[in-house]
């Protein structure tokens, strides 16, 4: 969300920078002017604008699939873009917030729940890198959409990295985003070399596990690292191969998202999962119900918004 000088000349300003920045995306979409050129244009705008100092964490209602928002004062992070043909969702649902540019995107693991409408993103946003998880070739999915994912990456020249756990990524104001998973799994489940993130900021934080299952989540507590947090993002959308106990205990969260579909195939979230919040004293919120569910965070305290 923009703050804006409360002096006429600050307005006036800021809403100039808004309008630039506004017709700038509409051009680029268009191929009117190129990414470079776009890219020069927020940064020349940036003094027009002050950024807010809070960090929000949104979880857009993508039905029975996931792609989190994270707006932190620095820069922009999306983790995962959804099932194809939420594209637009996701594209409208971004721009309403003012991101015009995507600085890091985490596809946390190539199943169509995850990365149907990736292409899509990467086509129509400026991204600046791009993290992956590290999958064995003999494992590596050979669908259509994967592969149209690739080549837009490759088009745009964009950075892609592996997830390498220990690596940070600095968003501004003191918020950190560290990168704790995939570690060592070398098996044939793709929801076991999910991205796991932990995102930190003042005295509160975020959990995100993808789809990572109850393996990945025992080596994950066995690791030694910090995943205590205020908000967990719920294992595999509330499936019972996810979101354990063990989990739960260490990660001891205040809130939980779980990212869902409404009257979806599976049953997700499953009742022994929902039974586990519960027990714990959690939270949770579910997009199937809540529609878009807004986290946001002053460093201290965070407060929670729904759509519905």
């Amino acid at each position: 969300m923009k703050a804006f000088n409360k002096s006429p000349g600050g307005l006036f300003s800021a809403l100039l920078a808004v309008i630039i920045i506004f017709l700038g995306a509409t051009f680029y979409e268009h191929g009117i002017i190129t990414e470079d050129f776009y890219l020069k244009l927020l940064s020349a705008t940036q003094n027009g604008v002050t950024e807010s100092s809070d960090l929000e964490v949104h979880f857009i209602d993508v039905g029975q699939a996931e792609s989190i928002l994270i707006k932190a004062p620095g820069k922009n992070v999306l983790i995962d873009a959804g099932n194809i043909g939420y594209e637009k969702k996701i594209e409208n649902y971004l721009r309403s917030k003012g991101v015009y540019v995507i600085d890091i995107f985490i596809t946390t693991h190539p199943h169509s729940d995850h990365i149907g409408s990736a292409a899509e993103i990467v086509k129509r946003f400026p991204v600046g890198e791009v993290i992956i998880p590290e999958i064995p070739e003999e494992f590596l999915p050979t669908t259509s959409l994967y592969e149209d994912f690739l080549r837009a990456l490759a088009r745009k020249n964009c950075s892609v990295s592996y997830a390498e756990a220990g690596t940070v990524f600095e968003l501004g104001k003191g918020a950190v985003l560290k990168i704790l998973g995939p570690d060592g799994y070398s098996g044939d489940n793709l929801n076991n070399y999910s991205v796991i993130s932990k995102l930190t900021f003042g005295e509160t934080s975020f959990l995100f596990t993808g789809d990572a299952e109850e393996e990945a989540e025992l080596s994950l507590v066995s690791s030694g690292e910090d995943i205590s947090c205020t908000v967990f993002n719920a294992g595999h959308h509330g499936s019972s191969t996810s979101n354990s106990s063990l989990l739960l205990k260490a990660a001891n969260p205040k809130y939980a998202a779980i990212s869902c579909g409404y009257n979806n195939d599976y049953g997700h979230p499953h009742r022994e999962i929902i039974s586990a919040f519960k027990d714990f004293g959690i939270k949770y919120y579910r997009t199937d119900y809540d529609g878009d569910i807004v986290f946001r965070s002053d460093g201290k305290t965070v407060s929670v918004t729904t759509k519905k």
